[in-house]
């Protein structure tokens, strides 16, 4: 009786330790996984049922052309499509697992189920491994000691031809808290070994993010449905320089657009004369100190990157390699970690100095006054609104004010195609989302001869007290018009009616605890996954500092009297 508890409680423990590697692994490839909820499904399969010795004889001759089949598989993928080589090479790893789940335990089997599962932690590493790696990796270190203990003392047993002894409950809790000790050591071992750059191991930064709202075009033309809510954070911000007030808009800036065909705003192909003003331009009119943002991004299915407008400079703290092209937009190369600084201006010029703003350099007419085949009705309905206005200053104000006393925002689409037009939207239904309001606007401006261009971003966000930072989800993506003020460059003009982005704010965090979760999700990146060498250079300086007494942080004593000389030995 012994014997079969003992073999049984060690299998068991064995399994749940294969658990912890596929729980590991999905923190990394995230959706990919989709073969692990089979996997998963024979696990616990195994971890109930022990099959009789004809029963493991015919599953052998079922692993083995499956193996082979994977095999093949992993080499097609290897040497033909010359793409992603982990997954394939993981479902065969998931397939010797289970292989080895039903099969009976003995030394040879025990290490075998050992590897295959560790491996899984291992394989976790080629992606982003999320929060839910550090679950699985915490929780296969927590079984993996009293699991080794117990199937040593299960193989010495039989070798020496005994019954295995009975494992008492106190046993396994002592084992157990041994892991303790195994997870400050790799703690230790993490933070202090030399560290080398993450850029080089080519690792899949993870799956990237499909953004409602933000895409490489605006387009026009959804109807029949309600665009919903996704609470998904896209960007988390940190403000070295204190949390901005709650008066000014904070609109993320990603990309502009300046080609409208009536329903799509795009980025024309090749832009051959700049169309970005000179930087020194924004560094003059732009008075205070730059806003400094740090910024964590999530990965986009476009390389683009978020900031306050207008921004100055991009200082990099991933793998990535900030691009400014000559639209004025920030981009990327690179796979590495989306955290970079940026420094963007404080103080908007005064509306005076727009109103007599005058220069020669002007972006190119043909890109940024182009116009589509429309109604001579929007012509006609821009020079009213504007009246006497004789300034783009003002023009843009009388526009945007406009929309903001005589529209409604709306998150319901259009009923039919017919509907989901811009005349429609302007002279009937006088309702709708941002994209609408834009382009109208920027359309208007064009009719008059004011240089513009569409924007797509992201508008406010909601704070993480608990994270310390700024949270900005899908819920936020936004679109809103830059006007072009000569010697000044492009300032943003937002016509959608105000509430819309509270609205989406009120959405942004279903439940309290989000607030929690978020929050450590950001610790887990920040210092963890994006823990390179130059952040554990000041970590060790700061706990040198500490130590001699040279640091702000060093003090004789902590607030508890303890001397610090002491803490330091524990």
């Amino acid at each position: 009786a012994h014997t079969v508890s003992t073999a049984l409680l060690h299998h068991r423990l064995a399994i749940t330790m294969a658990f912890m590697g596929l729980i590991a692994y999905a923190g990394g490839a995230g959706e990919q996984f989709a073969t692990g909820l089979l996997a998963a499904a024979l696990l616990v399969l195994a971890f109930f049922y022990r099959p009789s010795e004809d029963t493991v004889a015919r599953l052998e001759r079922i692993w083995l052309p499956l193996a082979l089949l994977l095999v093949a598989r992993a080499v097609f993928h290897a040497f033909v499509l010359r793409d992603d080589l982990v997954l394939p090479v993981v479902d065969l790893l998931l397939l010797l697992l289970v292989a080895e789940g039903f099969r009976p335990t003995n030394a040879q089997n025990d290490a075998r189920l050992y590897a295959l599962s560790f491996a899984l932690l291992l394989a976790a590493t080629a992606y982003r491994p999320g929060l839910l790696y550090a679950v699985g990796f915490a929780g296969y270190v927590g079984l993996a000691v009293p699991t080794f203990m117990i199937g040593h003392l299960k193989r010495q047993a039989v070798e020496h031809g005994h019954m295995p002894p009975s494992i008492p409950r106190s046993f396994l809790l002592k084992s157990a808290l041994g892991s303790l000790a195994v997870l400050g050591m790799a703690i230790a071992v993490f933070v202090l070994f030399p560290r080398a750059s993450n850029a080089w191991s080519g690792n899949v930064p993870g799956p990237v993010a499909s953004v409602a709202g933000f895409r490489d075009r605006v387009a026009l033309g959804a109807h029949g449905a309600t665009i919903g809510s996704n609470p998904a954070v896209v960007l988390r911000v940190e403000f070295p320089q204190g949390r901005p007030g709650g008066e000014v808009p904070l609109y993320w800036r990603g990309r502009s657009y300046d080609r409208f065909d009536g329903r799509v705003w795009s980025r024309s192909r090749g832009m051959p004369l700049p169309s970005a003003p000179p930087a020194s331009w924004y560094e003059s009119a732009w008075t205070g100190t730059p806003i400094r943002q740090e910024i964590y991004a999530t990965p986009l299915d476009t390389r683009v990157l978020f900031a306050l407008h207008p921004l100055l400079r991009v200082e990099s703290e991933g793998g990535i390699q900030p691009i400014f092209d000559n639209v004025g937009d920030w981009s990327y190369w690179g796979r590495g970690a989306q955290a970079y600084a940026a420094y963007s201006g404080a103080t908007a010029p005064p509306p005076e100095h727009l109103r007599a703003a005058e220069g020669r350099f002007m972006p190119p007419p043909s890109r940024f006054l182009q116009l589509p085949d429309l109604s001579p009705r929007l012509a006609v309905l821009a020079s009213q609104i504007v009246g006497d206005a004789d300034n783009t200053y003002d023009k843009a104000i009388r526009i945007r004010d406009w929309f903001h006393r005589e529209f409604a925002y709306t998150l319901d689409l259009p009923d039919t195609p017919a509907e989901a037009t811009l005349e429609h939207f302007l002279f009937e239904r006088r309702a709708g989302h941002c994209e609408y309001f834009s382009t109208a606007m920027a359309v208007m401006l064009r009719t008059l001869g004011v240089p513009t261009r569409e924007v797509n971003g992201f508008l406010g966000g909601e704070w993480n007290e608990f994270g310390g930072y700024l949270a900005v989800t899908q819920n936020q993506a936004h679109s809103w018009v830059e006007v072009w003020f000569p010697g000044y460059g492009w300032l943003t003009f937002d016509p959608t009616p105000p509430g819309s982005a509270a609205d989406g704010e009120a959405l942004s965090w279903q439940w309290p605890g989000r607030f929690l979760v978020d929050g450590i999700r950001h610790r887990w990146n920040k210092w963890v996954l994006d823990y390179d060498a130059g952040v554990q250079i000041s970590l060790l300086d700061d706990m040198r500092a500490s130590m001699d007494g040279t640091g702000p942080a060093s003090t004789q004593s902590d607030d508890s009297g303890i001397p610090r000389w002491i803490l330091w030995l524990g």
